[in-house]
C-alpha cells in the first residue's frame, strides 16, 4: 500500500507491549466486511466520526437526514442538515483508479446543482417521501435534537443554502490519493455554485483483542484546491444548451401557488428607487431575497410572510462570515439615522451564525384577499426603504476592507 502521512495505531496497556492494529483492506469484493455500504452506513449512523471542524466549522453539528435520497440526478448516499440550515452531501466511494475518481467527483457535483434548482417544498417532499414522515420533516428532525429551533427562520436559512449552493461536499473512501491539482480541475465544472469540498478518509484497523478502530482522516477541502466562482444573480443558473425546460405549476400546493402568484404580481409592479438593485425572483415559498453586497451572498434583504404568527415582514440579514462584524457594529453606531430614514421601529438581533435587522406587520389572515393590496404596499414601502438605507452603508464599510 502506498505511504500516508500517518503511522500506524498502537494500542498500549500499562505493564504489556503495544499492540499494533492491522489495516482492513476496503473493497466492493462480495466477500469484504468493509465496502462502501459499510463506510456509507458508519458515517451517516456516527456523523461525529466525520472530521466537520477541519473542513469548515461553519458545518458542524451535524444531524442525519436520510440515505439514498432521490434526486434527478441518482440517489446520494447521505444528507445531512445543521441546526443553521446548512446541507451536507456524501458520498461514500472507493477511490481505485482516475476514471472512478473523476465519476464520483462528477456524481457528487451533479447532486449540487440538482440541489441548487430546488426550493425548500422540493427538499421536504422528498425527505417526506423517503422518511415516511408527513409534515415538515427536516425541521422536525432539528427540533428533536434543538426544541428552541425557529422553524420560519429554518425554512429561510435552509431556502438560501439551497438558491445558493452552499454546501458541504464530502466524499468519504478509504485509498483516496488524488492530487490536489487533478480534484480543483473537476470542481472547475461546478459553475456558480458556493461549496465547500472535503475528501475524508475513513481507515480501517482491526485486532482480534481490541475491535474494530476508525481513523478519520482529511485529505484535501476546499481551502487547498484553486477554483474559480463566478456569482451570479439570485435564483439564476448555468444550464446546458440541452437542459430540459422547468417543470409545470401542476401538483404545487394551494399554498405553493399562494406565494408564487403573490410574488409574480409584486415584483412585476415593484420600482425601487435604486435602479442598480437587483430584484427578487418570485418563489413558491414564503420568502423572496434581494441580494446585497459583496458578491457570494453574504447579505441580502428578504420579504416574509410568517404563518406562525400571522405576519409579514421584511428583514436585513448577513452572515458573521467575511465581514458581517464590521458592517453589524458600523450599523449600530449609526443606528438612530437609520430608524429614522426607515421609518419603522426595526428589531435588531445577533444570532449564532447571522445579524439581522427586520420589521413586521402583523394581519389576521394575510391569505384574505382584502388585505392584499395592504400587504404589497407594506412590502414596497419596507424593501424600498431596506435598500436605500442598508445598501450604500454596507458598501461602503466592504470598500473600506
Amino acid at each position: 500500500m502506498q505511504g500516508t502521512a500517518y503511522g500506524t495505531p498502537l494500542v498500549i496497556r500499562d505493564g504489556e507491549s503495544p499492540v499494533v492494529l492491522d489495516r482492513e483492506p476496503i473493497s466492493s469484493g462480495p466477500d469484504s466486511a468493509y465496502g462502501e455500504a459499510y463506510l456509507q452506513k458508519l458515517a451517516f449512523e456516527h456523523p461525529s466520526c466525520l472530521p466537520i471542524a477541519a473542513i469548515d466549522r461553519a458545518y458542524a453539528d451535524l444531524i442525519p437526514v436520510c440515505m439514498e435520497l432521490n434526486t434527478p440526478a441518482g440517489r446520494l448516499d447521505a444528507l445531512y442538515v445543521t441546526p443553521a440550515g446548512r446541507l451536507v452531501i456524501l458520498e461514500a466511494k472507493l477511490w481505485r483508479n482516475p476514471e472512478a475518481r473523476r465519476k464520483v467527483v462528477s456524481q457528487i457535483l451533479d447532486y449540487a446543482k440538482e440541489f441548487s434548482r430546488w426550493d425548500y417544498e422540493d427538499l421536504q417532499r422528498e425527505v417526506s417521501r423517503k422518511l415516511g414522515r408527513k409534515g415538515n420533516a427536516l425541521f422536525e428532525l432539528v427540533a428533536e435534537r434543538h426544541p428552541d429551533a425557529d422553524e420560519a427562520q429554518f425554512v429561510d436559512e435552509v431556502s438560501q443554502t439551497l438558491a445558493r449552493g452552499r454546501f458541504l461536499l464530502l466524499i468519504v473512501g478509504d485509498g483516496i490519493r488524488e492530487g490536489a491539482g487533478a480534484i480543483a480541475e473537476f470542481l472547475g465544472n461546478a459553475g456558480s455554485l458556493e461549496f465547500t469540498f472535503g475528501l475524508v478518509e475513513l481507515a480501517v484497523y482491526r485486532h482480534a483483542d481490541v475491535g474494530v478502530l476508525v481513523q478519520p482522516r482529511v485529505l484535501a477541502r476546499t481551502v487547498e484546491l484553486q477554483r474559480l466562482v463566478v456569482q451570479l444573480p439570485e435564483g439564476a443558473t448555468l444550464e446546458a444548451p440541452d437542459v430540459q425546460p422547468a417543470r409545470e405549476d401542476a401538483g404545487l400546493s394551494d399554498e405553493a401557488v399562494f406565494y408564487q402568484t403573490f410574488w409574480q404580481k409584486f415584483l412585476d409592479s415593484l420600482r425601487l428607487d435604486d435602479a442598480s438593485q437587483p430584484l427578487a425572483n418570485p418563489t413558491k415559498r414564503q420568502n423572496i431575497y434581494f441580494p446585497l453586497p459583496p458578491a457570494g451572498g453574504s447579505s441580502w434583504v428578504s420579504a416574509y410572510f410568517a404563518k406562525s404568527s400571522e405576519s409579514v415582514g421584511v428583514y436585513l440579514r448577513m452572515s458573521k462570515k467575511v465581514f458581517g462584524d464590521d458592517v453589524f457594529q458600523a450599523l449600530l453606531e449609526d443606528r438612530e439615522n437609520i430608524e429614522e430614514e426607515l421609518g419603522f421601529i426595526a428589531n435588531w438581533e445577533e444570532r449564532e451564525n447571522l445579524y439581522s435587522v427586520a420589521v413586521r406587520k402583523s394581519l389576521p389572515d394575510f391569505h384574505d384577499a382584502k388585505y392584499r393590496e395592504e400587504i404589497k404596499d407594506f412590502f414596497a414601502t419596507a424593501v424600498n426603504q431596506f435598500v436605500n438605507v442598508f445598501r450604500p452603508r454596507i458598501e461602503r464599510v466592504v470598500e473600506r476592507g
